[in-house]
């Protein structure tokens, strides 16, 4: 019986697919499957299977990797950034690593290409963006007046040349803040421009009336550093106004500013027509125009002159002083006042990227003099957009007044450290029975720099002797 196909012996015939073959067919399988893997594992960073590269004669070679996005770190501190100018070789992918070395609320913000990271205090945040082309783009701190107040820079892409986005301050370096070797806490330095210089005024029959012009100029935060100020009379802060309870005050603005401007006058009783609050109570006085506002003084107290326009970018710029109404004759705060020997102006704010008293930083600030046994009266104004506890070394003082109001006898208390948020004011007195030289000075440590050199910043002196 002959044999059919399936009954052949299959031992006695070769297998269809040697043992060699399946081997190269294995082998191209291990390829194909790292292959897929390389391709996929690019797709999902991005990246193109292979980067061609030209290399020398003009061949072009395949490279299995690609250069990583470049990294840049800057710190934010109160109130700049450590670095105002970033680099980058060219157009592409940037990652962004931002410090808040600060004791406040910071971010970094680009607006083109839109990019916004917000460190909280103490802590650090990332981010990244796409630059398409290259340029100088701006970075700053969106916070309410912390551009203004110099936390701003540039960031140039390539040669900076194409693209650019607005960079004002930040276009022009100010010359760098002293070194440690340069200055101590014995230093003083006396600035040829100062603030608060008393404004006397011209007699309408029986109303005071006081002028003041608001303009940019070049204020001297330190020896040797300027930046671009919007002052009241070429100072920051503006003239003292002082009057006295009772009088009738008449102050006329003119605006020889950039943008259109109002005046605030911040705590007095004021009427509502004399409030100085742009589309609200007054049309904003146009460039080159002008404006008057009259007012009964009232109530005795230690209060504040600024903008009410755009106040959040005026204000930082310098646009505030003081306004002091003395007690009427023989009444109860007379006789207080007139118990005082030394009386003195300190206006708290940020500027230009520094931490000032009465428009200076220290070595710059003012000396507070007084003989031993005298009773001194410092009178505190926060003009600024951050928190200041002052702290006195060698004394205790007695909390006066607040807000331009007297303390009663029985609420009157004891302090060494004062913190005062802005817009606040407050009447501090003490007996100067301690004699020596003692620093006054804001005790957020970052606020006692210049640029983040110690010392700097809200330091003042008071020397007894």
């Amino acid at each position: 019986m002959s044999a059919g196909p399936l009954d052949r012996d299959s031992g006695n015939n070769p297998p269809t697919i040697t043992a060699s073959v399946a081997g190269v067919f294995a082998g191209f399988g291990i390829l194909v499957a790292i292959g897929l893997g390389w391709t996929l594992a690019r797709s999902v960073a991005g990246q193109p299977p292979f980067q061609l590269a030209t290399g020398p004669g003009g061949a072009v070679t395949l490279s299995a990797a690609s250069a990583e996005p470049p990294t840049l770190t800057v710190a934010a501190r109160d109130i700049s950034f450590d670095n105002k100018t970033l680099n980058v070789a060219g157009p592409g992918l940037v990652n962004f690593v931002v410090s808040n070395t600060g004791a406040i609320e910071h971010d970094f913000t680009i607006d083109i290409p839109k990019v916004k990271i917000a460190p909280r205090p103490g802590q650090r945040a990332t981010g990244a963006v796409t630059f398409e082309k290259p340029g100088t783009y701006s970075f700053y701190c969106s916070l309410p007046g912390h551009r203004e107040a110099g936390m701003e820079g540039k960031l140039i892409v390539g040669t900076g040349a194409g693209l650019s986005s607005k960079v004002e301050a930040a276009s022009t370096a100010a010359p760098a803040a002293p070194t440690p070797t340069m200055v101590s806490h014995a230093s003083s330095a006396t600035p040829p421009v100062r603030g608060n210089q008393p404004i006397q005024p011209v007699m309408d029959g029986a109303v005071k009336v006081f002028s003041l012009t608001a303009s940019v100029v070049q204020w001297e935060i330190i020896p040797g550093v300027f930046s671009e100020a919007w002052a009241y009379n070429g100072q920051v802060p503006g003239p003292v106004i002082r009057v006295a309870e009772g009088d009738r005050v008449r102050v006329t603005i003119k605006n020889q500013l950039p943008d259109t401007t109002v005046i605030h006058f911040h705590g007095p009783e004021l009427p509502n027509s004399m409030d100085g609050v742009a589309d609200v109570t007054q049309p904003p006085i146009p460039v080159g125009g002008s404006f008057t506002y009259e007012f009964k003084a009232t109530p005795a107290g230690t209060y504040i002159y600024h903008t009410h326009q755009n106040s959040a970018v005026q204000e930082p710029k310098g646009l505030m002083g003081a306004l002091i109404i003395d007690p009427a004759p023989a009444s109860a705060e007379a006789v207080r006042d007139a118990k005082f020997d030394r009386d003195y102006l300190q206006v708290l704010g940020e500027f230009g990227g520094y931490f000032i008293m009465n428009g200076h930083s220290f070595p710059a600030t003012d000396v507070m003099e007084a003989k031993v046994g005298e009773r001194v009266r410092i009178r505190l104004i926060n003009a600024g957009q951050a928190a200041h506890p002052m702290h006195l070394h060698g004394y205790h003082f007695k909390v006066i007044g607040t807000d331009g109001r007297p303390l009663p006898e029985g609420a009157i208390y004891l302090k060494d450290t004062l913190n005062i948020s802005p817009g606040e004011r407050y009447d501090i007195e003490f007996v100067a029975d301690n004699p020596g030289v003692w620093v006054f000075h804001c005790h957020i440590l970052s606020h006692v720099t210049n640029q983040g050199v110690d010392p700097g910043g809200m330091i003042a002196v008071v020397k007894v002797v």
